[in-house]
């Protein structure tokens, strides 16, 4: 085997996923929880250590925006940097990418066994939404061109939060979390983060106790019991998710399916059939033929970032 790899990683709002990838395929990956105080550049040396290989490239993701050849994690003071990832290793075919474009990278390549499909529909169209729920809200779309992937980055996440229709117990709580945030994004709340906000909303609402769980733990409650407040804060959430998908599916014109991912929605999979997140997807009115052609899809796969820098140019 050739020592020559690119190093490939993808660092979320929590853990970061590294690995050696060549021809297209992954090699030694790793998953690190790591701490807010974490450096990367020591992150990924650790990572390479008896590791006899040579790097040709480096590919890396991670949840904040690119600007200025760096990015700043949205939810942590991790910084990635392509000045010190160059000098440190001393090369220059070092690419960035926000993970939610990263991502994107890897839906034309997905096979069936990473994805869960929540309708029948099929078509021939080339453009895919993706939307990424975890510690914040990522979307971007692709579209597939004369046999080009063209990835479009956005920060959509902090678009405005849609509403649920005839939830008086919806309204009540973005009226409580209104008083400290008086623009509610969708992120704000469709998140983990998010969802333990929400959380604490409708437990104010019921006058129980004042807890502060974290999102994992909530959905944990919520899957052991379907009448619980965890439950419901969950069900909302993935309502407005099913909303918010609906609205990016129509700005990128996505006919060939949007696909939706992230831990957090992962752990919330037993949920879903029990949610409306499909019926809040396939709107009514006048776009309704139009969105009701699209397939949508849930990634069951937590290395899709990882895939899609190995499928970067």
């Amino acid at each position: 085997m050739s020592k020559k790899f690119r190093l490939v990683a993808d660092f979320g709002g929590t853990h970061a996923r590294i690995a050696l990838a060549k021809s297209g395929k992954l090699y030694f990956i790793e998953k690190k929880r790591y701490k807010k105080s974490d450096n990367a550049t020591k992150i990924l040396s650790d990572y390479l250590l008896n590791k006899n290989v040579q790097l040709n490239s480096i590919r890396i993701s991670a949840a904040g925006p690119l600007d200025n050849l760096k990015i700043q994690l949205t939810n942590s003071q991790l910084v990635i940097s392509y000045k010190e990832l160059s000098k440190l290793f001393g090369i220059t075919n070092i690419n960035l990418f926000n993970d939610a474009e990263a991502a994107c990278l890897a839906i034309p390549y997905l096979k069936d066994k990473s994805l869960i499909a929540l309708s029948k529909k099929t078509n021939q169209f080339k453009t895919y939404g993706f939307i990424t729920l975890g510690t914040g809200l990522g979307v971007s779309a692709i579209k597939c061109l004369n046999n080009k992937n063209i990835v479009i980055s956005g920060e959509g996440g902090y678009s405005h939060l849609p509403s649920i229709k005839n939830d008086e117990l919806f309204s009540k709580a973005t009226q409580l979390i209104s008083k400290s945030f008086p623009r509610i994004s969708c992120e704000r709340i469709i998140s983990g983060p998010g969802l333990e906000l929400l959380f604490s909303a409708l437990v104010k609402i019921h006058g129980l106790k004042n807890l502060t769980p974290k999102s994992e733990e909530i959905i944990i409650t919520a899957l052991s019991d379907f009448k619980s407040i965890e439950y419901k804060a969950c069900t909302m959430v993935l309502n407005l998710l099913g909303s918010f998908a609906a609205t990016v599916t129509l700005i990128y014109g996505a006919r060939g399916g949007m696909f939706l991912s992230g831990g957090l929605l992962q752990r919330m999979l037993p949920i879903i059939t029990n949610s409306n997140l499909t019926q809040h997807f396939y709107i009514e009115g006048r776009m309704k033929k139009y969105i009701n052609e699209i397939p949508l899809y849930i990634i069951n796969d937590d290395l899709v970032s990882l895939k899609g820098c190995v499928q970067s140019l």
